[in-house]
């Protein structure tokens, strides 16, 4: 039986490739290995608090979110998680509070964080119509990307029910 990894960049390279292809749990347990031996890494933070909020455990992600955006205010994706997981939790208004830097972005990333702002307004037409403009553009953040086509598909099937 293989030893696991123990240096830090196969620890996150393990990560990496669990959460690409959907072994969650492992993903957290490689995660969770790397902070034990480097707490700082925030890098590490912002994906365990992304695989947190995969596997449903919200309050975790949450926290950790904020946590990451605390030491790194202008960490972009992580705003936009951070907002993603207080809309579908029901907090539009800290949501909005969160994406308030990003609302003047230049498009694609200034559209995204309008849209969710006006998700969060309970404007869902307008939500779908700026990311669905945003989509039609070069994509800096592919993750990001397919997030927001996540949110827009949401966004339309509530609204159709």
């Amino acid at each position: 039986m293989p030893q696991p990894p123990t240096d830090l960049s196969a620890l996150l390279a393990g990560a990496h490739a669990a959460i690409a292809q959907a072994r969650d749990v492992e993903a957290v347990r490689l995660l969770q290995q790397v902070l034990e031996r480097d707490p700082g890494n925030l890098h590490a933070q912002y994906l365990l608090a992304i695989q947190h909020a995969q596997v449903g455990l919200y309050e975790r992600a949450e926290q950790r979110l904020r946590a990451v955006l605390t030491q790194v205010p202008g960490f972009v994706v992580a705003r936009f998680q951070l907002a993603q997981l207080l809309l579908m939790r029901g907090t539009g208004g800290d949501a909005r509070h969160w994406l308030q830097p990003v609302l003047d972005a230049p498009a694609p990333l200034g559209d995204y964080a309008r849209a969710l702002d006006a998700a969060a307004a309970g404007e869902a037409a307008r939500a779908c119509a700026l990311i669905e403009a945003a989509q039609r553009l070069p994509q800096p953040i592919p993750e990001l990307a397919a997030d927001m086509q996540r949110l827009l598909a949401q966004l339309r099937a509530t609204a159709a029910a």
